[in-house]
């Protein structure tokens, strides 16, 4: 499936109960989802995406780090834990 640009508005409805979009046309939000009312305006800025859950799209902002950082990262958080 890799490379192909169609999106089944009926698998994002039945399969999941969460959509991720970011950087996407008005026409790929109408089709994956249909339910929220106002495309909210799209960011160029890194990570930024919106959270899509029922009726409501939020803005969300993801980490973008490297591999090695994420390890780190990891890795810091288990010996905080233990």
């Amino acid at each position: 499936m890799a490379g192909d640009q169609n999106y089944s508005a009926a698998l994002g409805r039945e399969q999941f109960s969460t959509v991720l979009l970011g950087r996407v046309t008005t026409r790929t939000w109408s089709q994956t989802a249909p339910q929220v009312a106002t495309v909210p305006k799209s960011s160029t800025h890194p990570g930024r995406f919106h959270t899509v859950q029922h009726l409501t799209a939020q803005p969300t902002q993801v980490l973008l780090i490297t591999d090695d950082e994420a390890a780190a990262w990891a890795a810091a958080t288990e010996t905080e834990e233990g």
